[in-house]
């Protein structure tokens, strides 16, 4: 890599703003108000989700699936499904990824918001069971690595539930995406060994 290269790598990244869980949440909160009066059930999931449950990392967006679209200009249609919506908070524009699947994975979406969790201040969010299931069909690297940390944090995943999860969609089809999912509960496992026998060498 050139010096040049380098510089025009550095600007580049400069320029990308990301945002904290607060404000991530305030920008879900304002189009969730607009919701309920719509009466759409929503929840918090990617990155701002994984905030939540404790785990940060760089996020330039916010992502909410939802049961139908807001009857709000949109900034651009998502490919999946949804929109993207601009917040202003702090006299910061924010996208909100407003997420209505139409494609093959509508089912366990439609599933997870109806047992997505409401916590303090009205925050809804989609469990961490159904969050592995979700971060698991995506497939993206980043959401690999989502997925890894929730099964290796202490007492977070309920892996019988994430199994009944998919069994509740799938029903006789659920073993094929259960088996894919044990060897990411094995790879975590032996993540976490490795971490916990490090900290005692």
């Amino acid at each position: 890599m050139t010096l040049e290269d380098l510089q025009r790598r550095i600007t580049r990244n400069s320029a990308v703003e990301t945002i904290s869980t607060e404000t991530g949440i305030k920008a879900g909160l304002t189009l969730a108000e607009l919701a309920e009066k719509q009466g759409i059930a929503w929840a918090f999931a990617g990155g701002i989700a994984m905030h939540i449950y404790g785990y940060v990392r760089a996020t330039t967006d916010v992502d909410v699936i939802a049961e139908n679209l807001l009857d709000l200009e949109s900034d651009k249609n998502l490919t999946f499904g949804g929109e993207s919506y601009q917040v202003k908070i702090d006299n910061r524009l924010i996208t909100v990824d407003w997420i209505v699947r139409n494609d093959e994975d509508q089912k366990f979406y439609i599933a997870a918001l109806a047992e997505a969790i409401e916590i303090e201040n009205g925050i809804r969010i989609v469990s961490p069971e159904w969050l592995v299931i979700l971060k698991h069909l995506s497939g993206r690297p980043k959401d690999q690595l989502d997925l890894i940390w929730l099964l290796e944090a202490d007492d977070l995943v309920n892996r019988e539930q994430v199994k009944a999860n998919i069994r509740q969609v799938l029903g006789e089809y659920a073993t094929y995406l259960i088996r894919d999912l044990q060897s990411e509960f094995d790879y975590a496992d032996v993540l976490k060994m490795r971490g916990a026998r490090n900290k005692y060498e």
